[in-house]
Parts: structure tokens; sequence; C-alpha cells
């Protein structure tokens, strides 16, 4: 079976040498977008403030005794209030603008986060991850289709890839930094708040840019019907969405059960991101030069192998460091992928309500996946883990080849 295809007439099949000089040639940043480029600034500065702050959250519960299903809860309600996002998104926009929406957004997630080190419990905890992961929803789902609706069809691989890369470089530091600050005294929390805080001057520093996006208006309403049109896109999702909720909640959890130190997993988790980011510029590169369902099958299986590789193989540092790089590259890339194909798929008055469905389907992904994750490390010890992660990738796989192998029939 010939697995990659290059669509540029002449190419030939494959990724021979020549094909490899132009993907190098292709990774340059002037057909992208300015208003992407200071996008990427702010969605640099809200990874580092997020990445932070939740790897720090997951270790404190974990060192005050609660149990892997009560983190993977707590993780759960972030994820649901960005699920929830979908259903207000669009009112808000029309109310308040893309820019009062940004800024709203990041000052009160910041008030919530201050609000959570001081009534240390898990009711404010959970309440407080809903509103956050609600605010940050809106902020999302309209950068995501800022990015899409900016973009052709020529660039819109390498604008994700860029826009993603930034956010990832920024969830990377935020591991990074425990592994130099520890979790344990006041520094690591005054440090959340401060790269929280900051994030507030960054998007006013943007603002004619923000306002500079004209969003679509027409048939942005939520339109679930979409689903029908392009269902892998969403089954792939989904399961990258279980997958990068599992590993970012609960992994930090599954590597302390082994005896490894906050310090050396902050290191895992950056060395983990920091390969996605390396990745991202000839993911995006190949995104818009191969076939996007093909690459996104190659993505799955990668989501397939990590957690084999981590479970068996742990104890040599060489190997789990190569499980956690695959992960990284899995992880991002897969997101990266998936939404340059949903703008290939869907026009310019479906993309923001297509981006919403997306978005919402990713978050249902990691809403079950820390819950599912924690009450099968409850059950089955450890190796739950590794199992809320393979299982819903191997169906998926299943589905959408099956799937695949019915439309080339017809």
């Amino acid at each position: 079976m010939q697995w990659i295809k290059l669509k540029k007439k002449g190419c030939g099949h494959g990724l021979m040498p020549n094909n490899l000089s132009k993907i190098s040639g292709y990774i340059n940043l002037k057909s992208i977008n300015v208003s992407v480029k200071y996008l990427s600034i702010s969605a640099l500065f809200t990874g580092i403030g997020l990445g932070y702050f939740f790897t720090l959250m997951v270790m404190i519960l974990k060192h005050n005794g609660y149990s892997e299903s009560m983190i993977g809860l707590i993780g759960a309600s972030f994820s649901f209030g960005l699920m929830s996002a979908g259903l207000i998104v669009t009112r808000i926009l029309k109310q308040i603008g893309l820019y009062q929406t940004m800024l709203l957004s990041i000052s009160v997630q910041t008030l919530l986060v201050i609000l959570m080190f001081v009534f240390f419990n898990p009711i404010v905890i959970s309440i407080s991850h809903f509103i956050m992961g609600l605010l940050g929803g809106m902020n999302w789902m309209t950068m995501d289709t800022w990015v899409n609706v900016v973009s052709t069809n020529k660039n819109r691989g390498k604008a994700i890839a860029f826009y993603n890369l930034s956010i990832t470089l920024g969830f990377s530091i935020g591991p990074l930094l425990i592994s130099l600050f520890g979790t344990y005294g006041s520094v690591p929390i005054f440090l959340a708040i401060f790269l929280m805080i900051i994030r507030t001057p960054v998007i006013i520093s943007i603002k004619k840019y923000v306002e500079s996006v004209k969003l679509p208006t027409k048939d942005s309403k939520l339109n679930f019907s979409l689903l029908k049109f392009a269902p892998f896109i969403f089954l792939a999702i989904f399961v990258s969405g279980i997958g990068d909720s599992s590993f970012g909640v609960l992994f930090p959890a599954y590597m302390i059960n082994l005896e490894f130190s906050d310090r050396y997993i902050g290191i895992l988790l950056f060395v983990a991101l920091f390969f996605g980011i390396l990745s991202q510029p000839f993911v995006g590169a190949l995104t818009d030069t191969i076939n996007k369902r093909v690459f996104i099958f190659i993505l799955l299986s990668f989501h397939f192998a990590w957690p084999l590789i981590l479970h068996n193989f742990y104890q040599i540092n060489l190997i789990l460091f190569f499980a956690v790089i695959i992960w990284g590259i899995a992880g991002t890339s897969l997101y990266t992928v998936a939404l340059a194909y949903l703008g290939e798929r869907y026009n310019f008055k479906e993309i923001i309500a297509a981006t919403s469905v997306f978005i919402i389907v990713y978050e249902a992904g990691e809403f079950f996946g820390p819950l599912i994750s924690g009450f099968m490390m409850d059950i089955f010890g450890n190796i739950g883990f590794i199992y809320s992660v393979i299982v819903p990738t191997v169906m998926a796989f299943a589905i959408g080849s099956i799937r695949t192998f019915y439309l080339r029939k017809m």
C-alpha cells in the first residue's frame, strides 16, 4: 500500500531526499499572517502560566495524599469547563468582542489561581478549575478559529504549527520551572501567581492585532451535525484529548508512584514537550504536503507505542526519555494535523462553528481522560494509566481503518 502520496504534480511518491530538501526550504515564516505571529506571543505566555500551574497543582495534591481518582476529577473539571465554553463563546464574542473576551478570561483566571492557593480544598479547587476552563475555552476556540480564517490551504498547516509550537513551548517551560524551583514552600506558589498575572500586559500590548482580526459571523452557532461530514477528524481528536489529558494530569502521579522525584518528572515533561516543539515546523510542512488522513493514522500509532515503551522500560533512562519524546511529538502534532484537516474540509462560513465543535470534542476527550485514568489506576494500580491510553487509541485506529476501507469501496 502506498502510505504517503505527495499532492504536487511531478513530485512522485513517498518522501524522497529532494522532497525533504523542499520541506526544509518550506520552513520559513514569511507566508504566515502577521496577526498569527502576535497571537503566538500571547499563546506562549498562556502556555507558560498554565503549564507551570497545572503541573504544580497535581504534584501538591499528590503529596498531600489525594488519590489518583480525586486528582483526575479535579483535572477533568477544567476540561469540562473548556468543553462547556462552546455553548456560550459565540454570544460572548458578539456582546464584548474578541479583545475584551481574551482580557476578561486571563484576568479572572489569575484571581481564581490566587483563590485556590488561599482556600486549598477539593471543592474550591474543582469549581475554580471549571471556571478557569470555561474562560480559557472561549479564548482557545477564538484563537484556533483566528489561525484558520487568516490562513489558506497552502500555508494553513505551517501557520497552525507555528501557533501550536508557541503554546507548546510555553507548556514545556512550565514543567522546566518545576525542575528548577521544586514544589515545596512559598516560592513555587508566588511564581505560579506571577506567571498568570504577566499574561495581562502581554494581551494589552497586542490589542491592535487582536482587534484587526475579523471572525466570521454567519452560520457561527454551535452545530453538532457538522460531525457527520468528517467524523474521523473528530474521532481522532477525541482520542488525542484522552491521551493528552491523561498524560498531563496523571503522568506525574504515575511517576511519583514509581518513586521518581518532582524535579526529574519536571525534566521529563519539559523534554517531551520540547521535542514536540522541535517537530512542529516539519509537521506543519508535511501537513501541507502529504495526505492528512494518513498522517493522522501514523500519529495514532505513536499514541499506541509510547505507553507500552514507558511501562516496560521506565527503569532505563534513555528509553524512558525516548517514550516521553514519542508522546511529545504525537500529542503536539495530532492536534496540528487534525485542525489543519478541519480547515481543509469546511468552508469559511462553517469554520467557526466547526472549530467550536472540534474543541468541544477534544475537550470531551480531555474530560474523560483523567477520570478514566484515575479510576483505572485506583483499580489496577499504575498499569491502569497505560490501559486508559492504549484502549481508546486502538479503538479509534480500528474504526478509522474500517471507515477508510469502506469509503474507498464506494
